[in-house]
């Protein structure tokens, strides 16, 4: 459940070679998170000392909302979800599911893959049909890959595309740690308050501008939070 980002807009060539299909027959939804919890919660708070900022803001209801957050770690997603005490289906990048141990984690930790090197209709009509469906909320990572410094970069479109097609609001949260993540050494996560879609100011039709505008709304959000640090 790391590395998700929207899709970018690169294209295959006809000369490309055809990429295996994913099978989305497996993109299910799976109870191993929500059982494990527990454990992985207790697992967590012994080895990365968390402390949790503004979880009064997280709906208690999560169907339909988007937790849109900056990307520093393949933990990230774990970290939200206990953290939050919710369940979400995270964008994974389709990379890692193609190790089958990995793929099986993933899935059964309710991921779904993302191609970052097309425009993946897939993963933009599942992440739609996880909104309407109501059962638990959708994770991303705006920036659409890990930051490389740490310091959170700019957005990219997806999250302002599928919160228009889906009227949801969003969630803006931000996970920091200084350096690089390692046992005993603190992690902070900080929930803002949520974005009602209306203030995205996405319209009823696609716009470049406004989804842009939309991306860079959220993205603000998320590293006024992140600038709070451990404080």
């Amino acid at each position: 459940m790391s590395d998700t980002s929207n899709v970018s807009t690169a294209s295959s060539t006809p000369d490309s070679p055809k990429k295996k299909e994913f099978p989305w027959e497996r993109v299910k939804p799976y109870r191993m998170t929500a059982v494990l919890r527990p454990l992985i919660r207790c697992i967590c708070w012994l080895v990365f000392p968390m402390r949790v900022v503004g979880r009064e803001n997280v709906p208690k209801k999560t169907g339909g909302v988007i937790i849109a957050c900056n990307h520093m770690h393949a933990i990230d997603p774990v970290f939200l979800e206990i953290a939050s005490r919710k369940d979400w289906r995270f964008m994974a990048k389709i990379e890692l599911f193609k190790n089958k141990y990995v793929a099986f984690f993933l899935r059964h930790g309710n991921a779904f893959p993302v191609d970052r090197d097309s425009i993946d209709r897939n993963a933009l009509d599942f992440s739609v049909k996880v909104l309407e469906d109501g059962r638990c909320g959708l994770g991303i990572f705006p920036e659409g890959t890990r930051s490389a410094d740490g310091v959170p970069a700019e957005g990219k479109s997806g999250v302002a595309a599928i919160a228009r097609k889906t009227k949801a609001d969003v969630l803006p949260c931000s996970i920091y740690y200084e350096g690089s993540l390692k046992p005993r050494k603190k992690t902070t996560i900080r929930f803002g308050e949520v974005i009602p879609f209306e203030e995205l100011g996405l319209g009823e039709t696609p716009n470049k501008r406004k989804n842009a505008e939309a991306t860079a709304k959220i993205m603000a959000e998320i590293k006024k939070l992140w600038a709070q640090r451990h404080d």
